[in-house]
C-alpha cells in the first residue's frame, strides 16, 4: 500500500509563518496526518495537522507554541466572514463597507520618529486577503516580521492606499510645540491622511490616542462618511494594516539613525537613559535632538546623567 500524501500546513498559516520568521525544520508521518517540526529562534514547536483539517501544536511551552495555538484557537472561533481577535495570532475583523484605518508609531518612544499611517480598503476581498497575510496588531507582530507584511500590504492593497507621513525627532519637537501638545498634533496629522484617502470610503477607523480625539477629527470628515474612534481599533482590518506600515516605518528610521551614529538606538521609553547618555556624550545636546523626542521628562534624565559622568554637580 501507499503511503498517504503528507497532510499540507493550511496556506494562511504558512504565510504567517513566514511573515514571523518561523522555519519548518523537519517533518514526519504520523497516524491520520503528518507532525512538522517548527523553530524561530531560540524556540521549537511542533505543529500537528491531519488529513480532516484539524490542527494541534505541541513541545514545550513557548512563545512559538502559544502563537500556533492562537492562531488555531481564532480559526475555531471565526463564522463567516468576521473573525474575533485572540491575543496571539487573532484576526482583524472583516467588514465590506469601504474604510480608511488610521494609526501611530513611535508616540511612547523616546528615541526616533512619530509616525502616522492610513490603509484605504474599498473592496472585501482586499480585506480577506489582509486578513490571510496575517495582517493583525503590529505589537502582536515581531520586529523581524514587520517590514515582510508591510511589503505584502503594500502589494495588496496598492500604494495609491497607502499614505504615511514620518516626522524625524527635529521635525517633530517643532510642530509639537506648533500644535500645542502631541495630541493637537495626531489630529494634525490624521486630518492630513485623511485629505489624501478619504475618497471613495464610507467610514474613517482610528485608533483612540486621546479623549478628545472625535472633536479633532469631525471637522475634517466630510457629512456622508461615518467617524468610528474607539480604542483597540486594530481588531479593524484597515486599521491594523495602517499600524503595520506605521511601524514598518518607524523601525526604519531607527535604524537609520542608529547607522548615523554609530550604535542601535532602543526602542520604548525605559532603559533608554545609557543609550541617551552615550549620545550626549559622543554628539552633545544637539546630537541628542536629531534623535530623541527631547520633550519626554526623560531628557532630563539623560543630561543629569551625562553631567554627573563628567564631574559636574550632582
Amino acid at each position: 500500500m501507499n503511503p498517504a500524501p503528507p497532510a499540507e500546513i493550511p496556506a494562511e498559516l504558512r504565510l504567517l509563518l513566514d511573515t514571523e520568521g518561523v522555519e519548518i525544520v523537519g517533518s514526519r508521518a504520523i497516524d491520520h496526518g503528518t507532525q512538522y517540526d517548527l523553530a524561530r529562534d531560540d524556540e521549537t514547536a511542533k505543529l500537528n495537522v491531519y488529513h480532516t483539517g484539524k490542527l494541534s501544536a505541541g513541545g514545550r511551552a513557548s512563545g512559538l507554541r502559544d502563537f500556533l495555538d492562537g492562531w488555531r484557537t481564532s480559526q475555531a472561533k471565526a463564522g463567516g466572514t468576521r473573525a474575533s481577535t485572540s491575543r496571539m495570532g487573532g484576526r482583524p475583523v472583516l467588514d465590506a463597507t469601504p474604510r480608511l484605518g488610521i494609526d501611530e508609531a513611535g508616540k511612547g518612544d523616546y528615541f526616533g520618529p512619530l509616525v502616522v499611517a492610513g490603509v484605504r480598503i474599498t473592496h472585501a476581498e482586499t480585506a480577506r486577503k489582509l486578513q490571510e497575510i496575517g495582517v493583525r496588531d503590529s505589537k502582536e507582530i515581531r520586529v523581524s516580521g514587520i517590514r515582510r507584511i508591510s511589503d505584502r500590504i503594500l502589494e495588496t492593497v496598492g500604494r495609491n492606499n497607502v499614505h504615511v507621513i514620518s516626522l524625524s525627532p527635529r521635525k517633530y519637537e517643532s510642530r509639537r510645540s506648533a500644535a500645542g501638545n502631541v495630541n493637537r498634533l495626531l489630529g494634525e496629522l490624521d486630518a492630513t491622511i485623511m485629505g489624501e484617502l478619504i475618497s471613495e470610503v464610507e467610514v474613517v477607523v482610528v485608533d483612540e490616542f486621546a479623549k478628545s480625539t472625535r472633536s479633532y477629527l469631525e471637522p475634517f470628515v466630510p457629512g456622508s462618511v461615518r467617524l468610528e474612534v474607539r480604542t483597540r481599533a486594530e481588531d479593524d482590518a484597515a486599521v491594523a494594516a495602517a499600524s503595520i506600515m506605521a511601524r514598518a516605518r518607524q523601525l526604519e528610521e531607527i535604524n537609520r539613525l542608529s547607522e548615523r551614529i554609530g550604535f542601535g538606538l532602543p526602542l520604548g521609553a525605559t532603559h533608554v537613559v545609557e543609550a541617551g547618555r552615550r549620545v550626549v556624550g559622543e554628539l552633545g545636546e544637539e546630537g541628542l535632538a536629531e534623535v530623541a523626542k527631547i520633550h519626554f521628562a526623560t531628557t532630563r534624565r539623560v543630561l543629569e546623567t551625562a553631567e554627573q559622568s563628567d564631574g559636574g554637580d550632582p
